[in-house]
């Protein structure tokens, strides 16, 4: 620890020692410090710290899709984090993406679960419902998979997919960005040799098995379920596509957040301390016996519990081990948000060219502590503009434009 102002913030920040504690030993000081500072300016933080004000709001709407990635979410209601926060949280199950983000626009909502990039993509204006949306955490990494109908097993080239339909649960998910990067890989035009099909999570095994699909691209546990039903089999996990890739984040509308300070800061406590206890291996077992549950993802233990640990059946008879299948990692990152929505600008969906990275900073929020943090002697967590791995290219996020001037359509 630097100085006792940056001991005093965390003391004040994060009052309950064992807490604190499994927090400094997960993540070390500068880290936390720097990712706390991507949500609200530090000097802001400290006064918060100082003494724990009263909440504006007590009783919070926090919606989730019935997917892996909202884990964090739910363990914050089965741990007790909401409660030591002083919150009364309701958890919201929302069929899909298009009607959470309604729900967050419209108020219904005052936090929830939301794919990437749509929190950009609302900032940005993309689609006609503009309101400046805030990350506070990336909810999970990777837990995605490409699935394929049974009927396919011996049509593994994707250069041989030309007219197959596949499902993605949103047009400006990173799940249709990926999928049409990976189909242009490999010589593919994504804009015209295949269809997509948006399909609510929950609903992409039935369309599988009645063919109306020859595939998907989702989030978990719906590639793992359609090999438990005998309806498809994983052609690959996302992971073998983009190690580390963010999936769900944590969002809020600034103006919520505006609103309601001290209850956005006992939030993000809540969420952080739920995001560190599942992203720890000694806390997975068990996992899939709560988010089996039927007000959760309402799926078979069995199913979410390949998921979980990364130990899985294939649906074409391997069994395989992955146990970064699914992560829970919270801290957002600049980089990953930015080469998404270089991909909407690829294919069209954004119109014209915008400063990318401007837009990370505003929505991520990192750093005005990088700052606070080298003044002090602390070097910050390497949260700026880095560098991705996408299925075999680099991509660096300091030069999105240089980047798009290279790719081709197909």
């Amino acid at each position: 620890m630097a100085n006792s102002i940056e001991e005093a913030l965390l003391h004040g920040l994060f009052p309950e020692p064992v807490l604190r504690r499994q927090l400094l030993k997960s993540v070390g000081a500068a880290t936390l410090l720097g990712a706390l500072g991507t949500i609200l300016p530090v000097s802001t933080l400290q006064a918060i710290a100082q003494e724990k004000k009263p909440l504006e709001k007590t009783k919070l709407n926090v919606g989730f899709l019935a997917i892996t990635c909202a884990a964090p979410l739910i363990y914050g209601e089965q741990i007790g984090s909401y409660a030591k926060e002083g919150l009364a949280v309701s958890l919201q199950k929302i069929a899909g993406i298009a009607l959470i983000r309604d729900k967050m626009v419209n108020g219904e909502l005052d936090v929830s679960q939301q794919v990437m990039p749509v929190p950009l993509t609302m900032t940005a204006g993309l689609g006609g419902n503009q309101q400046s949306i805030k990350v506070l955490t990336i909810l999970n990494q990777n837990g995605n998979s490409l699935v394929l109908a049974m009927k396919h097993k011996d049509n593994r080239d994707p250069k041989n997919w030309k007219g197959m339909t596949f499902a993605i649960p949103f047009d400006q998910s990173h799940q249709a960005l990926q999928l049409r990067n990976y189909l242009a890989a490999h010589g593919l035009d994504p804009d015209n040799d295949v269809k997509y099909r948006v399909v609510p999570p929950t609903e992409y095994v039935s369309n599988l098995r009645v063919g109306s699909i020859d595939g998907f691209f989702g989030g978990e546990p719906g590639g793992q379920r359609a090999v438990f039903e005998g309806a498809g089999f994983i052609h690959l996990i996302s992971r073998e596509i983009w190690d580390g890739h963010p999936c769900c984040a944590v969002s809020a509308a600034e103006s919520w957040i505006t609103q309601n300070p001290n209850t956005f800061m006992a939030f993000y406590r809540a969420i952080v301390a739920a995001s560190l206890h599942v992203s720890d291996d000694r806390n997975r077992a068990g996992m899939a016996r709560v988010l089996s549950k039927p007000q959760y993802l309402n799926a078979p233990e069995v199913v979410i519990d390949q998921v979980i640990t990364g130990r899985y059946a294939d649906g074409l008879g391997a069994i395989k081990e992955d146990p970064k299948r699914v992560d829970y990692r919270p801290f957002p990152q600049y980089s990953a948000a930015i080469w998404l929505m270089t991909q909407l600008r690829r294919w069209k969906m954004l119109k014209e060219d915008i400063d990318y990275k401007a837009l990370a900073e505003k929505v991520m929020l990192a750093t005005d502590a990088a700052r606070i943090l080298k003044e002090e002697g602390v070097e910050p967590p390497p949260i700026a503009f880095g560098k991705e791995l996408i299925f075999g290219r680099e991509f660096d996020s300091a030069k999105p434009e240089e980047y798009l001037a290279t790719l081709q359509k197909t």
